[in-house]
């Protein structure tokens, strides 16, 4: 399979595991996407040997080398724009997070991906970290009887120094449809499509010279049996801190509980029947692996839960802005049947 890297101002690096797990997948080109980037930040790129095409322009790369798969690896607010230009191309797509920076263009992306039929995922791995998919394998499993109720968190550190785009909301879609998505793709992955209507707060406090992302927000996500999720982010996490990021979560039911830490990679049931134990910690591939797998033997799922999921996140951080409840009901990205 021809996989090409367009762009690396991102998460440049995330398909690594992909490349050892799939040796007939080979990075056969990368190119610039926006101004500013430069070829030489390719050079210690995971698979990018002296034998890999590089491009400034990346139209005559998609030309030349008509890859199978694509990453896209541009700020926010030109993610949709380079994912409509590959899927129109019928090039597979693995793109930066996420896919859209408000609901119009959302709605005009799904068409595009309808019409392309073409596979696309954008870089919500959180949900296939081993300890987290342990708790929801226990969900499933009715261990914790009916869900009511969850805490997620993700924490990072704020850094050194951010991109310009994080100043406005011109460039960047706001601290929920960024960070919180990731918390949505795990919630709805564990739980369900159980949302009706959610709510949140967000300050930026910390970092008031970047008004347009949040310093720290909150979101609760009300279910259809009167359940609240409550979802945390924040850019207060220490330089000192061992890690860039620290994320949690908790599913409280009405058997059980089960908690999981990402840095301590546990995950654990906490019941009357089970007392407190740990859960067994699947061997799953890992998530990017996965994607590029369907893409090669025709398994792909389709892309309605991924534009439910962003659905869900770019209302989160609208109910935030307007600051008032918004329904998540009838939704245009339900699952086909």
């Amino acid at each position: 399979m021809k996989f090409a890297l367009l762009g690396h101002s991102g998460h440049l690096d995330y398909y690594e595991q992909m490349l050892h797990d799939l040796p007939d997948v080979a990075i056969v080109a990368v190119a610039l996407a926006i101004p500013g980037e430069s070829l030489d930040s390719f050079a210690n790129a995971p698979g990018v040997t002296s034998e890999t095409n590089r491009y400034t322009e990346y139209e005559e790369m998609l030309d030349k080398e008509s890859p199978d798969l694509v990453q896209i690896c541009v700020p926010p607010q030109k993610v949709s724009e380079f994912t409509e230009i590959c899927l129109k191309r019928g090039i597979a797509v693995m793109t930066e997070k996420p896919l859209a920076m408000d609901l119009a263009s959302l709605s005009h992306l799904y068409a595009v991906a309808g019409e392309a039929g073409t596979p696309l995922a954008a870089l919500h791995g959180y949900r296939r970290m081993k300890w987290f998919e342990a708790a929801r394998d226990a969900v499933h499993a009715g261990k914790i009887g009916e869900p009511l109720g969850s805490y997620s968190q993700i924490s990072y550190r704020w850094g050194a120094r951010r991109p310009d785009h994080f100043r406005t909301r011109e460039t960047f879609p706001g601290i929920v449809p960024f960070v919180g998505v990731h918390v949505i793709d795990w919630l709805v992955w564990s739980l369900g499509d159980v949302f009706t209507e959610v709510t949140g707060w967000e300050t930026t406090a910390a970092h008031p010279d970047f008004p347009g992302c949040a310093s720290q927000a909150a979101v609760l996500l009300r279910m259809r049996n009167g359940g609240v999720s409550t979802v945390m982010l924040d850019f207060l996490r220490p330089a000192a801190a061992p890690t860039h990021g620290d994320e949690r979560m908790m599913i409280s039911g009405t058997q059980g509980v089960v908690e999981s830490i990402a840095n301590e990679e546990t995950a654990k049931l906490i019941s009357e029947q089970a007392g407190v134990c740990n859960l067994e910690i699947p061997d799953t591939p890992n998530w990017y692996t996965a994607f590029v797998s369907s893409v090669q033997d025709g398994s792909f799922a389709g892309v309605e839960e991924l534009f439910r999921m962003t659905e869900i996140a770019l209302k989160a951080q609208q109910a935030i802005d307007e600051g008032k409840r918004i329904s998540l009901l009838q939704s245009p990205y339900e699952a086909k049947k």
